[in-house]
């Protein structure tokens, strides 16, 4: 019986409709979030510019789940479902970037922000530019034979 109540109490609320205002300032956030976005990604930024990043990223789905997909009308298990599924989003996000954080420098890719070693471009000589390691093989046998 109860959960009969709930769908109708839902049918209700979604009867209901709210102004188009409510969604203009919500997209408004969005395309603010967006540029955010945009701008710090072009920016150098080490230490925190993937935690800054997720969580413009969580923001802006939290936005659009809350109220383009109306989950702030509804109540109950809906509600429950959602705070559970955010709750795991950030362990996961935090267990991922505290892994990283604290993992043995040299355990790191090379050429990563978190690795001391740098890059290893085979194939190419800083000396000549861009060439392959062949073409500077065939080069230095040439000289030899000479």
């Amino acid at each position: 019986m109860a959960i009969a109540n709930e769908s109708r109490q839902e049918e209700h609320n979604m009867q209901a409709h709210h102004g188009a205002g409510r969604y203009v300032v919500i997209w408004i956030a969005l395309l603010v979030l967006t540029l955010v976005t945009v701008y710090t990604g072009r920016m150098h930024l080490p230490d925190f510019g993937l935690v800054l990043a997720l969580i413009i990223a969580s923001v802006k789905g939290t936005l659009v789940a809350l109220y383009f997909m109306h989950l702030s009308e509804h109540q109950g298990a809906n509600r429950l479902v959602f705070g559970v599924s955010i709750l795991f989003v950030v362990l996961l996000i935090g267990f991922s970037l505290m892994d990283i954080g604290t993992r043995f420098r040299l355990a790191n890719p090379p050429g990563s922000q978190y690795s001391d070693l740098q890059a290893v471009d085979i194939g190419a000589n800083p000396t000549e530019g861009r060439t392959g390691g062949h073409q500077q093989l065939q080069k230095q046998t040439h000289e030899k034979h000479e």
